[in-house]
Parts: C-alpha cells; sequence; structure tokens
C-alpha cells in the first residue's frame, strides 16, 4: 500500500487496527505543526515549553478520539492537529500563570496594547468540538469567498502574527486602533457566520 496515496479518512480506519500507523501521521504532519507553533509562540521567549512533547499529546489526543469508535473527521488531519496543538499550547502557557497572551506580541516581540473585550474566536473555540471547529472553518472560507477585507485580516492577524501597527499600514488605516476596531468588527461578522452554521 502505497502510504501517501492514502486519504485522511482512510487512514483514519487503519489506526483503528493498527496503531503503527499513527507514523504516518508522524510523516505528513510534524514539520507544518512545529512551524506553526513557532508561530503562535511568535518572539515571547519567557515562555519556554517541548513543541515535540505538545506535538506528541497532540497525535495522542487524536488517537484517543479514534479508538472511542464515534469520532468523525470534519478537518484535515493537518488542520485538527493544529488547532489542538494551539490548543494545548496556549494551556500551558496559562498554565505557567503568566499574564501576557501569546496573542499580545508582534513579530519583534513589542508587546501590543489590544480592547480586553475583543478576544481571539480561534483560541475560545476548543479544538477537541469539531462541529466548533468546522463552523468557524466553514465561515472563514464563506469570509473568502465573498471578498473584501475582513478575511485577509483576520487572517494575517491570527495566522501570520500582524500587529495593529502593520495591519494600519498594510490596510491604509489611519493608526492601530482604527485597525483593532476594524478587527473586532470583522471578527464579529465571522462569529454570526459561525453561529449560522452551528445552527443549520
Amino acid at each position: 500500500m502505497d502510504i501517501h496515496q492514502i486519504s485522511d479518512q482512510e487512514l483514519i480506519e487503519l489506526i483503528k487496527d493498527d496503531s503503527d500507523y499513527l507514523g504516518v501521521i508522524y510523516k505528513r504532519c510534524y514539520d507544518y505543526c512545529i512551524m506553526f507553533m513557532h508561530k503562535v509562540k511568535g518572539s515571547n521567549n519567557s515562555f519556554d515549553t517541548d513543541l515535540d512533547e505538545v506535538f506528541n499529546d497532540a497525535v495522542m489526543v487524536l488517537y484517543e478520539k479514534i479508538l472511542e469508535g464515534n469520532f468523525k473527521l470534519t478537518a484535515s488531519i493537518q488542520t485538527y492537529l493544529s488547532s489542538v496543538c494551539r490548543f494545548q499550547l496556549l494551556n500551558r502557557f496559562k498554565k505557567n500563570k503568566q499574564n501576557i497572551s501569546l496573542e499580545d506580541f508582534d513579530n519583534n516581540g513589542e508587546h501590543l496594547q489590544f480592547d480586553g473585550a475583543v478576544t481571539d474566536t480561534l483560541v475560545d473555540v476548543e479544538a477537541e468540538n469539531e462541529e466548533q471547529f468546522k463552523a468557524m472553518e466553514n465561515a472563514l472560507t464563506e469570509m473568502k469567498n465573498a471578498g473584501g477585507k475582513c478575511y485577509e485580516l483576520l487572517t494575517l492577524f491570527w495566522y501570520h502574527k500582524k500587529s495593529m501597527k502593520e495591519l494600519s499600514e498594510i490596510f491604509g488605516y489611519t493608526n492601530p486602533a482604527n485597525a483593532k476596531n476594524q478587527k473586532a468588527k470583522c471578527q464579529k461578522r465571522l462569529e454570526k457566520l459561525a453561529f449560522n452554521y452551528l445552527n443549520a
């Protein structure tokens, strides 16, 4: 069997009977997940954790879900593991009793001031809740297809760790405060779209 031709769903079925196939997940997903966690962590060197260990824990979360027998993969394995890694990384950060959020650092390590009322939706969606995570994915896709700046703004902030200052320059806002307000509006729009998918 050519492991490169195995679909994610087929891989899930194989893992149910043989845990050795978890090795395929390591080969497919390890590099991206480690890179993704480095982006989430950013320049916050005060937070020290073993990213390999976080990835291993994420794979075990997936494996336990598979063994439960009723697990349905609603996103790619890569997307699912990235979400679990992010959730566990932020959870470890909180347990370290540090008061500065990972999201509060730009790429230069500069601490940014954000409105506390504006939360990061993707952090609030627990990775283990596939239904919520899929709703967020669908909402982002719909936002992307609709055009406009919201999709690009949110993805630049969440995944590329752009600061409010950088976003204001990219989109031509007069100052970082305006960029922050626009992000809040876009995020509210995303939440409404996701809510529609959850209640469809």
